[in-house]
């Protein structure tokens, strides 16, 4: 077999892209660049193990450990890729030698140059028409993997940081998802995952835009979606969830946390979409 590529970096420091947890550097690679990211670099080793251990055990997550993470976000890229969603190619047959690249607590990315959902939607430049056209596509992609998820219970293809940061609108049309290195675990809880997911997506929405147009994407979320009832159960999992200790925690939560109570929170919006759905549902004269 053919020697592997190594990529020999003495000091990382210059090339630092984002340092949010986890370390990503921009770094030149076959005349162009890639993205190096080691995971959790920054988190001291103390740190990883009582978060892992918050995670695992109250959280039903994985770990945050650094290997744990790599490994699972590669499995999620192969696995996007398979149901044919894009996401960032890997560069698996290339060695970094560099500090703290350690065997298995990294990886080697495309660089890609392109918006986020999030800071297209708030582009100026940008038509209202192009964006909800764009929109419209990540509806349809955001539904399709939810379908796929629940049909074969896979808690990995629920997106743990399911906001509009995470994902890229790009030239040619399509969208680009990323960021994939914590997932749940269980998989008979997979429907109420998607159901947290489509909060927390509306929830950031709402937060991040300005409120006439957040309230536009918002109806055409409902109109768009393509499956009603599943917009329907984000209500019943935050409010009447079906296992009865769920339930009496939610009802808790909701009394005990000033924040549970705040207008922007993600009970409120839960309620928003349920009062938008009963609206659409009205009967309409004149």
């Amino acid at each position: 077999m053919p020697s592997p590529e190594i990529l020999k970096f003495d000091d990382l420091t210059p090339h630092l892209l984002l340092k949010n947890g986890n370390y990503l550097y921009k770094v030149p690679f076959r005349g162009g660049f890639a993205v190096l990211k080691v995971y959790y670099g920054s988190r001291g080793v103390w740190g990883r193990w009582t978060k892992s251990l918050s995670n695992v055990v109250l959280y039903g997550q994985t770990s945050y450990m650094p290997k744990t993470r790599c490994r699972v976000e590669r499995e999620c890229i192969e696995l996007w890729r398979s149901h044919g969603f894009r996401v960032f190619d890997l560069y698996e047959d290339v060695v970094v030698d560099a500090p703290t690249c350690v065997p298995g607590g990294y990886m080697l990315f495309e660089y890609v140059k392109a918006p986020r959902l999030i800071d297209y939607l708030q582009d100026d430049t940008v038509s209202d028409d192009e964006k909800f056209k764009k929109y419209q596509l990540f509806l349809t992609q955001w539904s399709h993997r939810h379908d796929i998820a629940i049909a074969d219970k896979e808690p990995r293809l629920i997106h743990e940081n399911g906001d509009g940061k995470h994902v890229m609108i790009l030239d040619d049309g399509d969208l680009l998802w990323f960021d994939f290195e914590m997932v749940y675990r269980s998989r008979s809880r997979v429907p109420e995952l998607v159901s947290h997911e489509l909060v927390q997506f509306i929830w950031f929405l709402l937060k991040t835009l300005p409120k006439d147009f957040g309230d536009r994407l918002l109806e055409a979320t409902i109109e768009g979606y393509g499956n009603r009832a599943r917009l329907e159960s984000a209500h019943m999992f935050f409010f009447n969830h079906p296992n009865p200790l769920h339930r009496f925690g939610r009802a808790l939560d909701r009394k005990l946390r000033k924040r549970a109570k705040k207008a922007t929170s993600k009970y409120n919006v839960a309620l928003t979409i349920k009062e938008r759905l009963d609206r659409s549902d009205a009967p309409q004269f004149g």
